[in-house]
């Protein structure tokens, strides 16, 4: 079952580059995440809060896990999710999708790094060629990293790294608290450091101007991309080996590719194929490993 929610949270995310790249070309991306947070922070606090039937949903924590908590808001909110929508400005759907393919392999290092895993082939191998694969889907696709990609590509880059600690950091509070109370957590600490930067930036002037396809695409961003999909995330994470759900991240491609084919949008190809069929091998390699 926790390998159903993984593919339904890939699905999310797959969906995420595309909704979040048209958004990104009508709202400025300071005043996307605004109410993106927002969003996600008010609809997190009142679930958890029902849930537990406490006002104080950070009822119990102790100071350190609380500044954990400030690290992840940080991470997620200031440096991830603005990095990732800022960067989709001067970069493609396709390039971002294929760099966040390099999250396995960030999270695999880190965790050797901290001896939270140990090496093995399977592993290694799985992680490349699942990597080989994505990156024949999304050239595919249409990924480039010319010049006109660069700034752009750097800082989804940043996101990454950022993505990577962030899924690092948040598995011991996950363990002793479960993946919706801490995403739930995070979440709210993240919108509020967030909040100054995002009111000062703030057009109400623009936002007036919002039609019904923006604010469909804003809530998407807000309820399925950051309270669905972290919360499904953070819930894998609790169960399985870090590097196991990690690397998932290399699911959005083949996803992507089967609902355009689906949709008439692509046509099989023996790139396709075998790029879909390397990725899912490495997955599975690493599943066994």
């Amino acid at each position: 079952m926790i390998y159903f929610w993984l593919v339904i949270q890939q699905l999310i995310a797959s969906l995420t580059h595309i909704i979040g790249g048209d958004a990104v070309h009508l709202v400025a991306a300071p005043t996307l995440l605004l109410f993106r947070a927002s969003i996600a922070a008010i609809a997190l606090y009142i679930v958890v809060a029902l849930r537990e039937k406490r006002f104080n949903i950070y009822f119990g924590l102790q100071r350190n896990e609380i500044g954990r908590l400030f690290l992840l808001g940080g991470l997620n909110i200031l440096v991830n999710q603005f990095l990732y929508l800022e960067g989709l400005r001067f970069t493609t759907p396709a390039n971002s999708a294929l760099l966040y393919a390099l999250t396995p392999a960030i999270v695999f290092l880190l965790a050797i790094r901290v001896h939270w895993e140990q090496t093995n082939w399977k592993k290694i191998a799985g992680i490349i060629i699942a990597f080989v694969g994505t990156a024949i889907l999304m050239l595919e696709h249409g990924a480039s990293f010319g010049s006109e990609n660069t700034k752009g590509n750097m800082l989804i880059f940043v996101a990454v790294i950022a993505w990577s600690l962030f899924t690092m950091l948040g598995k011991p509070l996950i363990i002793k608290y479960g993946a919706l109370r801490v995403t739930a957590q995070h979440m709210i600490i993240g919108a509020f450091l967030y909040l100054p930067f995002g009111l000062f930036t703030l057009d109400i002037q623009l936002v007036s101007q919002f039609d019904l396809t923006i604010w469909e695409e804003i809530l998407y961003l807000g309820i399925f991309a950051s309270c669905i999909n972290y919360v499904l995330w953070y819930y894998a994470l609790g169960k399985l080996a870090t590097s196991k759900v990690a690397i998932f991240q290399n699911l959005q491609p083949v996803l992507t590719t089967i609902l355009a084919l689906s949709l008439g949008l692509a046509h099989l190809s023996p790139e396709l194929l075998g790029g879909g069929v390397l990725a899912l091998a490495g997955v599975l390699l690493v599943q066994y490993g």
